[in-house]
């Protein structure tokens, strides 16, 4: 219970906006467009949803989602490097040299494409499934793709990102009501307790 309580309450840090910084090595980069205005409203089925940050736990690091009205988040477990990625991008710095997700923002850029969206759109025993929508040559691109991989490439270029509303209901993290005089079904600490015995991560391929 007392490490759940320690997730919970790094949740909520990261839900207020508190984000770690990045290293003194980098540069920051304001270059990067926004495709936000141009993209339609959530699929059907989807919600869309933002990155609160990047959150160290002693399972590992997560990237934790929230929705507009901050009424459920998502944590999704992701390796060292994609979070330390996320949070570079989060905090629009980079390095001198591109990592790996620099990389695939100038290949798409080169050959003429950009990044439309991304979804994480299910998810499979403990394997959260997404998706990359890339437009190219009057063509959209759907690309198969690990979610940490694919909220880095979102943050990178303002792409919205849309998660499945089946996904929020198996993994998702409800916060309690306001209501005067009303009770939640269970405190924070317990769902994301439930969270971390249920196992979920997003594995490494």
């Amino acid at each position: 219970m007392i490490r759940a309580a320690v997730c919970a309450l790094g949740v909520l840090i990261a839900m207020s906006g508190w984000v770690q910084a990045g290293p003194a090595k980098a540069k920051t980069n304001e270059s990067a467009p926004d495709h936000r205005a141009v993209e339609p409203t959530a699929p059907v089925g989807f919600v869309e949803m933002q990155v609160a940050g990047v959150l160290p736990t002693r399972e590992g690091n997560a990237v934790v989602l929230r929705d507009s009205e901050e009424t459920v988040m998502l944590p999704i477990w992701i390796g060292d490097a994609e979070a330390f990625s996320i949070q570079m991008r989060l905090d629009r710095r980079r390095f001198q040299r591109p990592l790996t997700h620099d990389l695939l923002d100038a290949v798409m850029l080169e050959l003429g494409g950009r990044l439309v969206k991304i979804q994480v759109d299910d998810l499979k025993g403990n394997t959260f499934v997404g998706t990359i929508y890339v437009q190219q040559a009057g063509r959209l691109h759907e690309i198969d793709s690990r979610p940490s991989d694919a909220i880095a490439l979102a943050v990178g270029n303002r792409a919205p990102i849309f998660v499945s509303r089946k996904v929020l209901d198996r993994a998702g993290v409800k916060k309690e009501s306001e209501a005067p005089g009303a009770k939640p079904d269970k405190a924070p600490d317990k769902l994301l307790e439930d969270i971390l015995k249920g196992d979920r991560e997003e594995h490494t391929l």
